[in-house]
């Protein structure tokens, strides 16, 4: 332990143990260690060692690339990585402490510890065994050496176990389900010596997920060894065997080394906690020296024969700490350990110090303001692909700040990508008073640019309205002058009227009360059975638990404490990508935005459960994933969008998406779309190759199928009405995938004063949670199957898309054309549920066959970004606002498509060629 006596207790205890374990698995390690060997000679390749098909398909999912180029990266030379995965783990290091043992009569030994949390470390059980121990030790930060050699002033931490203290023993007890997992959490008084601050040292996340390493894989050990300055092992050290609850690797470790923090080599994250060392045995249970003698009392460490190290898996210990009894006073700090194993945002986003007072919401995209209101120096963001050849690669790494004028920062725009052709997008911010879209080109100039598009907010596919008698009763509700219950009133006559005959109200009406039965008519739509009905399925009570062990994301306008909707939101895990925080909360701004509540009514679909101010009355259907009045998995909103009709940036989409995947979100959903990005198509394809299904709205009143519903990875879904009828309003074209209920959905709102009431809408964007619902129950139902059955996790996206469309239900009214413009037919959730896994040599990589797209012409993209949002204006209510002009680029680019003859964009009547300006849309979606 943290002693050097090898044969006190404890430390004797675990190593006979492990030895143990070791002697358990001897032939698999045999069987391992042969092909280390032929690895080392290039005889083998790393990837053919391993005999778990599952466990390799999570690790090359961890490279988030192509098959191909992720085991080229898994097997390439072990002394060559990235300098991004050396980066990671040096951070990781600043947050190894030395573990200052200490009696009643002074020191009495060292271990070594990582911080967790905030204000939480781990070491082993076996360094702090108990409160009292725990209670006079010490955390030793810093204490290591500089580049220059030099002693660094250590920075010590008292130990807090009165504020939490959590301990596995290293022996296990009967009753006791979470002991001999060797370890201890205790908390950690956040202002040290001479009044440092504990945050300094940040903390490590331990991600309980498979994929981290695989055998033969090199492991990397932090550590103290016998209280020493800090230590990195970064010999060629290989990983053995993983058991059920502890790994076997290689390394060197000495006495102090127990709770040293092991992290894969190939991805940078923590696999183990450290705690034993394996000594070799003779027949009699002798340990051994190197030269073949028995170990004597007084032998030193350097003297026996270790022929191997043991350490606690880190899914072993996130269960056991997550699942073990604490005081009622100590589960905050317990709750906060658990969510900061979550993946940090600040990887995704600008550093807090870039980011500027964000102007009062609008309409309009504050970049297209005429150029005389432009404000001096405003920060101003662009996505640029860098050259492909590594010289200017490299160059503008080192350079890229005096490239620039006016320069702020660049980062990766996915950082946890190793896709090379995403790796060369990154993100950059600048100050400048000038036009965008003559900066972007001004950047394509350089030569370490291939490509360059201003990150501008722009707006959605929502937001049309009909003409001038009025809005389109689409996405949202417009209550006018009427108190919400005299238009609801009228809401539910025009519906009776309309759809009370269709064969989807009837049959709701077999089964709901005769008052409510025809805003349920969506359930008999997708064929979602009712309670009754569930319980009489065999599978009906695993779906159940499986679901709650599901992650189910939201991208919209956040959430709002609506009584239909609010205790579905699982409020603890939310976040808000265009403030920056995290309270995801809709701002439901009705004087400023148009349509608030948007993400309020689609989430409904899911999770909605009982309308509590008047549940008698206007209260109607329930969300697909609630049974007998309850939620049975909450959702998770990321606020992405100011309105529905206004996007933030582009980035803040590819953030939220980036950090569902770090959160290992199973399925996610976003009900609003726009115009194609680069940065869209790598993060659509980045969530693909990762195994989340990612369910998209086709889109609104525009014909076109929006981004990022447009990208193969994707399920793309359109809407249809209570007459299994498409809705007129919805997008259409071969990409979509489905279609399920969008005209007439009854969905909760609030009125102008505040009251909640409910009524009907139309929209894609009512569609696609029904679609994300089925995956989540698809999903829950073969939740054990799936990683056994898909050696890839793309293959499980394309198990859900195939089982989706050859379950679809097909009216009679369904024509040929339909599929071919609205997806194979209408959802079938009971079908689908019943359907056998299609085989794995069955399904097809969504990419495969389709081409890089070239880098648009930027001149092309700006007339393109001006027509989109242009456009919306133009069908909206009131005078078109004018613009900023396009540069002479951008107009060339619109001239081209036009039939007039050329004018200046600026005016309205310039875009009054619409055969001209489809035909660019057309040609920039590429439909």
């Amino acid at each position: 332990m943290a002693q050097t006596n090898i044969f006190e207790s404890a430390q004797s205890l675990l190593r006979d143990r492990a030895y143990a374990n070791y002697a358990a698995h001897l032939n698999e390690i045999e069987r391992v260690q042969s092909g280390i060997q032929q690895n080392r000679t290039g005889q083998l390749s790393l990837t053919d060692i391993t005999n778990d098909t599952s466990r390799l398909s999570k690790r090359i999912a961890r490279e988030g690339i192509r098959l191909d180029k992720a085991l080229e990266r898994i097997n390439g030379v072990p002394n060559f990585q990235d300098v991004s995965i050396v980066g990671k783990i040096l951070r990781s290091a600043t947050s190894v402490c030395r573990i200052v043992i200490q009696n009643q009569f002074g020191v009495s030994g060292y271990g070594t510890g990582f911080l967790v949390s905030p204000n939480v470390l781990i070491t082993n059980n076996h360094v702090l065994p108990d409160l009292e121990t725990a209670s006079r030790s010490q955390a030793q930060f810093n204490y290591e050496l500089d580049a220059d050699g030099r002693v660094l002033t250590p920075v010590t931490f008292n130990l807090r176990p009165d504020l939490f203290f959590l301990t596995s023993t290293y022996e296990e007890r009967q009753g006791s389900p979470y002991d001999g997992r060797d370890f201890t959490l205790v908390a950690v008084e956040t202002t040290g010596s001479e009044g440092a601050a504990l945050d300094r040292f940040g903390y490590i996340q331990m991600d309980s997920s498979l994929g981290k390493i695989i055998e033969g894989e090199n492991c990397v050990v932090i550590q103290h060894p016998k209280g020493d300055y800090k230590k990195v092992v970064l010999k060629d050290i290989r990983l053995i065997t993983l058991t059920d609850n502890f790994l076997i690797y290689e390394s060197d470790t000495l006495p102090g080394s127990s709770g040293s923090v092991v992290l894969g080599l190939g991805t940078g994250a923590v696999v183990a906690l450290h705690h034993s060392s394996i000594p070799r045995k003779d027949a009699a249970g002798n340990w051994l020296r190197k030269d073949g003698s028995i170990v004597q009392p007084g032998d030193v460490d350097e003297q026996i024969d270790w022929i191997g190290n043991e350490g606690v898996r880190v899914s072993c210990i996130v269960e056991a700490f997550s699942n073990m009894p604490v005081a009622d006073a100590m589960q905050p700090l317990r709750r906060q350990i658990i969510e900061a194993q979550t993946p940090s945002l600040k990887i995704m986003s600008p550093s807090p110090a870039l980011v500027e007072a964000k102007p009062t919401p609008s309409t309009t995209p504050a970049p297209e303001k005429r150029e005389s209101a432009t404000p001096v120096d405003r920060l101003q963001y662009f996505e640029i692909t860098l050259s492909s050849q590594p010289v200017l690669q490299d160059d503008w790494e080192g350079r890229a700040s005096t490239l620039v004028e006016g320069f702020v920062d660049e980062t990766p725009l996915i950082p946890s990508s190793f896709d090379p052709d995403i790796r060369r997008k990154r993100y950059l911010t600048l100050r400048s008073n000038r036009n965008p879209w003559e900066l972007a080109q001004q950047l394509e100039t350089l030569p370490h640019v291939e490509s360059c598009e201003p990150d501008l907010e722009t707006l959605t596919d929502i937001g049309v309205d009909a003409g001038e008698t009025g809005p389109d009763r689409f996405e949202s509700f417009n209550p006018g002058k009427d108190s919400g219950l005299a238009t609801w009133q009228k809401e539910e006559e025009t519906f009776l009227k309309n759809f009370g005959d269709s064969v989807c109200v009837q049959k709701g009406k077999k089964v709901k009360s005769p008052a409510f039965y025809h805003r349920w008519w969506n359930w008999s739509a997708v064929n979602c059975l009712d309670d009754t009905e569930r319980l009489k399925r065999a599978d009906w009570q695993a779906i159940r638990d499986n679901l709650a062990e599901l992650r189910f994301v939201q991208l919209d306008t956040g959430y709002s404490t609506h009584s239909k909707v609010f205790a579905g939101y699982d409020t603890d895990k939310d976040f808000d990508f265009i403030d920056q925080d995290t309270d995801a909360r809709d701002l439901m701004e009705r004087k400023l935005l148009k349509f608030p509540g948007h993400g309020t009514r689609t989430a409904s679909i899911a999770v909605g459960n009982v309308l509590q101010t008047d549940p008698n009355t206007v209260n109607g259907n329930s969300g697909l994933l609630t049974f007998g009045g309850k939620t049975l998995a909450r959702l998770i909103p990321y606020r992405i969008a100011k309105s529905v009709i206004l996007l933030g940036r582009g980035k803040e989409l590819v953030d939220a998406a980036n950090y569902a995947i770090q959160s290992q979100a199973d399925v996610m959903f976003m009900c609003m779309g726009t115009y194609p990005k680069s940065m869209f198509a790598a993060i659509a394809r980045e969530v693909y190759e990762q195994g989340i299904i990612w369910v998209c709205a086709a889109g609104n009143q525009v014909e076109l199928v929006v981004a990022p519903a447009i990208y193969p990875g994707t399920i793309a879904v359109a809407a249809t009405n209570p007459k299994d009828l498409p809705w007129k309003g919805s997008s259409n074209g071969p990409m979509v995938d489905i279609a399920a209920p969008g005209e007439s959905v009854y969905v909760p709102i609030t009125d102008e004063e505040g009251n909640e009431f409910m009524s009907y809408g139309d929209g894609t964007s009512y569609a696609t949670p029904h679609v994300a619902s089925a995956a989540m129950l698809w999903k829950a139902k073969h939740l054990h199957e799936l990683p056994q059955k898909y050696r890839f996790p793309w293959q499980i996206v394309e198990a859900f898309r195939t089982t989706l469309k050859n379950t679809a239900r097909k009216p009679s009214e369904w024509t040929p054309n339909m599929s071919k413009l609205y997806g194979a037919g209408i959802l079938d959730i009971d079908a689908l549920l019943n359907a056998d896994l299609p085989e794995a040599d069955t399904l097809t990589h969504a990419y495969e066959g389709v081409s890089t797209e070239l880098p648009k012409d930027i001149g092309f993209v700006e007339a393109g970004h001006f027509v989109w949002n242009i456009l919306r204006r133009k069908l909206r209510p009131g005078p078109t606002e004018s613009a900023t002009g396009l540069t002479q680029r951008g107009q060339l680019a619109l001239d081209a498509f036009t039939t007039r003859p050329p004018v200046r964009a600026v005016e309205s009547a310039g875009l009054s060629d619409t055969v001209g300006t489809e035909a660019l849309l057309r040609e920039f979606f590429k439909q």
